[in-house]
């Protein structure tokens, strides 16, 4: 592990294998970038491999004064240039991080060579608004155990917690979270939006579904894939959180992808 200071912003990252390109890896609310502990070295034999804390998320700089989900979009610009990455490097996001490779990609076009958006959490609807609201409140005020069950009942779910002990490590992590940044993340996540960046993406991209994704079901994770004009759409036996429940399947559909296009 390694550090940037981007400013007043500690980020902690991890750069690992030496081909190039670059592939930035991004986690999820809640996660670090232990969530693709997984299936990073798989891809380390093919791409110089990028995994980091967000801000707000395991060992970076914890959440003070106002923040925006856009902050992280600039967190990322910053620490490309920091380790000199100047070439299109290729983005895979899980839930929130999928919004923000989009993000990424609508405003820095230049900088992307690829797309992979599993379980893509591309915005809010109205009535998820106020539940993270509340559940911001909660942490603030009782800790990260006020929504660890419910939180993890929807994105870990019954079905797919085949390996106990991946499910208790990453409910350690999840626990272990600030909760001021925790809850500075969501109330920053209910405002936050890239349906319209959607149309916008030109590069190639894959889409993935969780078969047992209770947050963004297939039926909606396939309406992301057709606002995107170059992207393929496919589903794994996985929930919310692909990099720790499908590690085997996710690794082979975008090892595949990544022979399609060339990367």
């Amino acid at each position: 592990m390694a550090a940037a200071q981007l400013g007043s912003v500690r980020i902690n990252y991890e750069f690992a294998g030496t081909a190039r390109p670059c592939l930035v890896l991004l986690h999820e609310i809640g996660g670090t970038l232990e969530t693709w502990a997984q299936v990073a070295p798989a891809f380390e034999r093919r791409f110089r491999v990028l995994r980091y804390d967000q801000r707000g998320a395991g060992q970076s700089s914890r959440i003070e004064g106002a923040f925006s989900i856009d902050s992280h979009i600039e967190d990322l610009h910053e620490l490309l240039d920091h380790l000199g990455v100047g070439d299109r490097c290729h983005i895979a996001g899980v839930a929130i991080g999928a919004a923000l490779a989009v993000r990424f990609a609508r405003v820095y076009p230049e900088r992307v060579g690829s797309l992979v958006l599993a379980c893509p959490a591309p915005g809010v609807d109205a009535k998820r608004i106020g539940y993270l609201e509340q559940r911001a409140a909660a942490v603030e005020r009782d800790g990260m155990i006020a929504t660890a069950e419910a939180s993890l009942a929807n994105s870990y779910p019954l079905e797919v917690r085949r390996d106990q002990t991946a499910f208790q490590t990453y409910r350690t992590r999840f626990l272990a979270n600030d909760p001021k940044s925790y809850a500075a993340i969501n109330r920053a996540f209910a405002r936050f939006d890239t349906v319209p960046d959607l149309p916008a993406i030109d590069c190639p991209t894959l889409v993935l579904a969780g078969t047992h994704d209770r947050l963004r079901p297939p039926a909606f994770v396939r309406g992301v894939a057709e606002r995107i004009s170059r992207a393929r759409y496919d589903e794994i036996d996985s929930g919310h959180i692909m990099p720790l429940q499908a590690p085997v399947a996710l690794i082979a559909a975008v090892t595949a992808f990544y022979d399609d296009i060339g990367a």
